[in-house]
């Protein structure tokens, strides 16, 4: 399943009560773990986060994720942390080969519905713009993040990788 799928989801409570609707998709970038999402709960009500652990369902025929009644709900991050590093932050970074090279950008990821009990994310997409080419490899693939996203290897070693 696609990262940007996962945003469609609407959030309910064991009642089928609005929570609210998936803003962005939060990573832990030491494991490449979706630890929670931001959720918003309508207008004028402030964002917060929903944790993993507080899904009781993820219903893929319905498009909905059920929630603990009471599940805790915390403040979504001012800044990106390592932990907790939004994907919609992710995307805005280039994507550079082990060369320093412009490689294309993140525009999703890959999360397999049948480990979403897991959530982890199994591989990364990326755009590369030239003839609509794109790349997707694993995330361990990625040695660091910093102003760029950087790659283990060069852009020629990801051919095949589509």
């Amino acid at each position: 399943m696609l990262a940007k799928l996962i945003e469609e989801y609407k959030i309910v409570n064991s009642v089928g009560n609005h929570v609210g609707k998936i803003k962005d998709i939060y990573i832990d970038l030491n494991n490449w773990m979706i630890i929670g999402f931001e959720v918003t709960p309508g207008p004028l009500k402030k964002d917060i986060m929903l944790m993993v652990e507080d899904i009781v369902k993820f219903d893929e025929t319905d498009r909905i994720i059920i929630v603990n009644d009471e599940f805790n709900s915390e403040e979504v991050p001012d800044q990106p942390m390592k932990e907790r590093y939004p994907f919609e932050e992710l995307r805005k970074h280039n994507v550079l080969d082990s060369e320093g090279k412009k490689v294309g950008k993140i525009y999703n990821l890959e999360i397999p519905f049948e480990k979403l009990k897991t959530f982890k994310v199994w591989k990364v997409l990326v755009r590369t713009g030239i003839s609509e080419r794109r790349l997707r490899f694993n995330p361990d693939e990625i040695i660091e993040i910093m102003d760029d996203v950087t790659l283990a290897k060069k852009e020629e070693d990801y051919q095949g990788t589509e």
